[in-house]
């Protein structure tokens, strides 16, 4: 336990205060830094990651096959009309690949990248340096341990970033937060809004967010309201339709994977 009143923000490199100390993993102790300047809050010394990222899908995470299948609609209507179908796209983070798998089906050309978890789903459609229009990376800025060169690293591949991961309350939440993920330890960043919008203009990018844990980072201008359009449009099923208008690439791939075999 380091017991450092102030550390330096990771987001904006100004003064953060020490929050709150919280047992991790049921045995370490976390310290969580706000900076009230960016209004980001990290936790200052996680010495357990290691321990953390033995798997890097933690056992709790009940969610993640629903979570694919959900943020798959939305996404497949973002990009299909925000920039359209003739694209490579990337999962960025993409876990066991099922996301660009699932993208893939519906018929947009996405591949995945994530060197900590086994592509069990998507072999076969991994990044190599391709040239990429527009990224997904859910539930993974939260994990960072370095945000900035972590994001840095990303836009480095595109300056289109959907992702998810929710907002710090408005007021400081409590101990109980579930978010934290004490349990598992692996969620060590947490962003408000104002964070979001500090990373917007540093990188010179338009910020659309529904305020909770949908967000994108673009050179777009599209406007807030068009973008809560996009993400209610799943609600009415549109990627139904997109999916009837694009070419699924099951079959294609399948033919494609068993030729390189």
């Amino acid at each position: 336990m380091y017991n450092l009143q102030y550390m330096e923000c990771k987001v904006c490199q100004r003064q953060a205060r020490l929050t709150k100390t919280l047992t991790v993993r049921q045995k370490y102790q976390a310290e969580y830094y706000m900076c009230d300047f960016c209004g980001f809050m990290f936790v200052g010394q996680p010495s357990w990651l290691k321990e953390a990222y033995e798997k890097s899908i933690n056992i709790t995470d009940t969610g993640y096959v629903t979570r694919n299948v959900y943020l798959s609609k939305k996404t497949l209507i973002l990009f299909s009309l925000v920039f359209g179908t003739n694209f490579t796209y990337l999962d960025y983070a993409g876990g066991y690949g099922m996301l660009a798998r699932l993208m893939r089906d519906y018929g947009l050309n996405f591949l995945t990248l994530d060197p900590h978890t086994p592509n069990l789903f998507a072999q076969g459609f991994e990044y190599n340096n391709e040239e990429i229009k527009a990224m997904t990376c859910f539930e993974c800025f939260e994990h960072f341990a370095s945000p900035i060169l972590e994001i840095e690293k990303i836009l480095k591949i595109s300056k289109n970033i959907f992702f998810s991961t929710y907002l710090l309350p408005e007021k400081e939440p409590g101990n109980d937060w579930g978010y934290f993920g004490t349990e598992h330890g692996q969620h060590i960043s947490f962003y408000s809004l104002k964070t979001l919008k500090f990373l917007a203009e540093k990188y010179k990018l338009n910020l659309y967010t529904d305020k909770n844990n949908m967000h994108f980072l673009t050179t777009k201008k599209i406007g807030s309201l068009t973008f809560k359009i996009i993400l209610f449009l799943s609600r009415l099923q549109i990627d139904i339709l997109i999916k009837k208008i694009l070419n699924s690439k099951t079959t294609s791939d399948y033919d494609f994977l068993r030729k390189i075999q």
